[in-house]
């Protein structure tokens, strides 16, 4: 059995992170003499269509329902270099074709969210080595949304944001003290550093949620994430007693309060200490419908999306990761 590895790197991910570890890889491709080809991308977006090309062609295979690979000769591994918004790009491309294509995932972001919840503080090597190991990949739970108004479907395997969090993801990604922060290795307070300016800017807004057989309106929302493991905002415990093999996902609402209530709230979400705080509702749910009737900020894994309003279906699906 061979293996033969479909390198596709975001260069420009975490501020040229993606650039240095896709030629750590390399070089270890080369020194131990594997087959590989490389794909990176030149523009936002690029991924998109590398993965499609790769579909087409169909260098990349789905992984056999019964797992069972005895009689295939050469085994390929697409392999993704970049950040979470990357990974996202490609996960989706993948989806619309099928949910049996294994990613191998290596980190190279500013937030790095979905690694930290996956593979914890391992290296590039490590990761690369470890998934190697592996004779079969991982079933791994992601996150399914429909939205009814344009009739759009997708995945994300990180975090929805609407609102205040839709808003400074917005503010960080358009902010030039991204990369400084993250190259300091202090990436959350890139978040951090935009509350403020956000705070003030955002206007309360009512949203309709229906789950776990109930209906329930909250007409002052602030924040408003849903997320599949413990982190978002480039390390943030928001819902710290998640796990990213749970069978269900994590809702997080916080409704209008004084700055200054805010502030020790996200002092205590630093801390993992945020489940004390009644301004803070955390549910876990299987399916999760949302109505929001006035346009916001919108983010899916750190990607911003024209603001406008939603009715959108989250629910469970599943992901291979080598």
């Amino acid at each position: 059995m061979k293996r033969i590895f479909h390198i596709l790197v975001n260069p420009a991910a975490g501020g040229g992170q993606g650039a240095k570890t896709a030629k750590q890889i390399i070089s270890i491709l080369k020194e131990y003499r594997f087959t590989y080809f490389l794909y990176a991308t030149e523009y936002p977006g690029h991924e998109l269509e590398l993965t499609q090309k790769l579909l087409q062609t169909e260098k990349i295979s789905p992984f056999p329902v019964d797992g069972n690979l005895a009689e295939q000769e050469i085994i390929p591994i697409l392999v993704v270099i970049g950040g979470d918004g990357t990974l996202h790009q490609v996960l989706n491309q993948l989806h619309a074709y099928s949910t049996r294509y294994p990613v191998a995932y290596i980190k190279a972001g500013s937030g790095n969210d979905f690694a930290r919840a996956f593979h914890s503080a391992k290296t590039p090597e490590e990761i690369f080595w470890g998934f190697l190991e592996r004779q079969v990949p991982l079933e791994v739970p992601i996150l399914r949304y429909q939205e009814a108004v344009t009739n759009q479907t997708g995945v994300f395997c990180n975090n929805l944001g609407i609102g205040l969090d839709g808003k400074i993801v917005k503010k960080v990604n358009l902010s030039k003290r991204k990369h400084w922060f993250h190259s300091l290795h202090i990436g959350k307070f890139s978040y951090f550093s935009s509350i403020l300016t956000s705070f003030f800017q955002q206007r309360p807004f009512p949203i309709r949620v229906e789950f776990n057989g109930q209906e329930r309106i909250f007409r002052k929302t602030l924040l408003f994430t849903v997320t599949n493991h413990p982190y978002f905002g480039g390390g943030i415990a928001i819902a710290p007693h998640a796990e990213l093999t749970d069978d269900t996902f994590k809702l997080v609402v916080v409704q209008k309060m004084a700055f200054v209530k805010l502030l020790h709230l996200f002092y205590l979400i630093l801390r993992k200490k945020q489940l004390r705080s009644k301004h803070f509702k955390h549910y876990s749910l299987k399916k999760l419908r949302v109505l929001a009737t006035t346009p916001q900020d919108v983010h899916l894994d750190g990607e911003s999306l024209e603001g406008k309003s939603y009715d959108l279906t989250i629910t469970l699906t599943s992901q291979l990761f080598w």
